[in-house]
């Protein structure tokens, strides 16, 4: 009998599927693409997730927003917010910027897309607006 805590044997065929998926998905990716698909893939995750979406799209029509303001747009407390804008900064969709002095509206640390955040959101934004256009005109 097998030892169920063991590790799962490698499947020889993972290696075939992998060339496979690669063959199909090469022709969306040229010579100077900074990711590939798997990272790409890790991005869609990581915004299609409520919470975060959420944040990106209220920071899509906010220029900067500190913690407790996306908290209180989003109905969540800040505590409960930061595990999200962690992921959103670690996977490079919003920047924290923290500052010496207060701004005009006293922030000293705040959080704002980066470009591929905007970018990405935009795209999610054009295509679910796209669909209801769509529907309305059905």
């Amino acid at each position: 009998m097998a030892d169920s805590s063991s590790a799962p044997r490698p499947d020889p065929d993972d290696g075939e599927r992998a060339d496979a998926i690669a063959a199909v998905t090469a022709g969306l990716f040229g010579d100077h693409n900074l990711l590939g698909l798997e990272e790409y893939l890790e991005l869609f995750e990581e915004i299609a997730e409520r919470n975060r979406f959420a944040v990106l799209f209220v920071l899509s029509s906010e220029e900067k927003m500190s913690a407790t303001e996306l908290g209180e747009a989003l109905g969540r407390s800040e505590n409960g917010l930061h595990y999200h804008l962690n992921r959103l900064v670690n996977a490079g969709l919003i920047e924290n910027r923290k500052q010496a002095k207060p701004d005009a509206e006293g922030l000293y640390s705040y959080y704002e897309l980066t470009g591929l955040g905007a970018d990405l959101t935009d795209a999610v934004t054009t295509f679910i607006q796209e669909e209801k256009h769509a529907f309305e005109h059905y």
